[in-house]
């Protein structure tokens, strides 16, 4: 992979994770009319109809995952089958070959931009990124095991300090290149998981890995709707005034069904509402470019214009 521009953002997407990458792209570019780098989304065999919903958004270039990567992790799926569902959150690192650009914005796909965050590519830093819950709640975490333990405990044991979740990573040159990829390719390996049940893994490995070499930035860059309690107190930041939410619970705004059923009672019904409009708003340009025969005749959702 290489690119001529300066920036560039890149995300791994699935066909089941597809509805959260267009907004995630979709939101990243309404905010951001001036941007001019270029849009990278990581694939394993994305449909047709998935791959055209991608390139109807403007400028993406779609890479597939690298044999090499592919291997790797069908060994670590054979030496630990309880992992095998989150496998493919891995297909990330492949946006460490990006060395060209000056900087990635490396993101997972179930964000929404709520305000441009231009500042963000400015600040001087190999790894930028925003605190995890357990960074929140005055925690660290045990380095084998990735258990959240209080300051007290970790006193004396090998333990992750200003751990940071990944959903956003402004990586720099420095932090870029095929050495930086095989370290961190070097840590997805059996030996990993043998002491630990979490299933953050890439979590655990950019933590492992960039430790601690990373600079925080505010939540407002990453607002985990998981810890927006933990954000507030520690920060007074609510999730209206963040600049990009995240949706890290374990039900996802596509998941209509299931995500009905479980947001009675919740609070986060305001930024649900969010992702939608940001949904309707990215499907309606994407019509618009289709009626305009801008998109190769066919719509964000892979449908054959009538």
């Amino acid at each position: 992979m290489s690119g001529a521009k300066r920036y560039c953002i890149a995300t791994a997407t699935t066909e089941g994770y597809l509805p959260g990458t267009v907004v995630t792209v979709a939101s990243f570019l309404a905010h951001h009319p001036g941007f001019d780098g270029d849009v990278v989304v990581i694939h394993d065999g994305l449909s047709a109809a998935g791959r055209q919903s991608l390139l109807a958004l403007g400028s993406v270039r779609l890479f597939g995952v690298s044999a090499e990567l592919q291997n790797r992790l069908q060994r670590l799926g054979n030496a630990h089958p309880r992992l095998r569902p989150v496998l493919n959150h891995l297909h990330a690192l492949e946006a460490y070959r990006l060395a060209d650009y000056a900087k990635v914005l490396l993101l997972d796909g179930d964000l929404l931009f709520q305000q441009p965050i231009d500042e963000l590519f400015q600040i001087d830093a190999p790894l930028v990124c925003c605190p995890d819950w357990v960074h929140l709640a005055g925690k660290c975490r045990d380095s084998a095991t990735f258990k959240p333990v209080s300051a007290a405990a970790g006193a004396g044991r090998a333990v992750l300090d200003r751990t940071f979740n990944d959903g956003v990573l402004m990586l720099d040159r420095a932090a870029l290149g095929e050495r930086v990829q095989a370290e961190l390719l070097a840590l997805a390996v059996p030996e990993t998981w043998n002491d630990t049940d979490t299933p953050h893994f890439k979590q655990l490995i950019h933590n492992r890995y960039f430790a601690p070499r990373h600079q925080l930035a505010s939540s407002t860059y990453n607002y985990i709707l998981g810890a927006g309690d933990a954000i507030a107190r520690r920060e007074g930041l609510a999730a209206k005034d963040a600049k990009v939410l995240h949706y890290n619970m374990p039900i996802k705004p596509w998941q209509p069904t299931a995500m009905l059923a479980w947001l009675r009672g919740k609070r986060v019904v305001a930024e649900f509402a969010a992702w939608y409009e940001a949904w309707m708003a990215a499907l309606s340009a994407g019509h618009l470019r289709d009626a305009r025969g801008r998109a190769d005749g066919r719509t964000l959702l892979g449908g054959v214009r009538r």
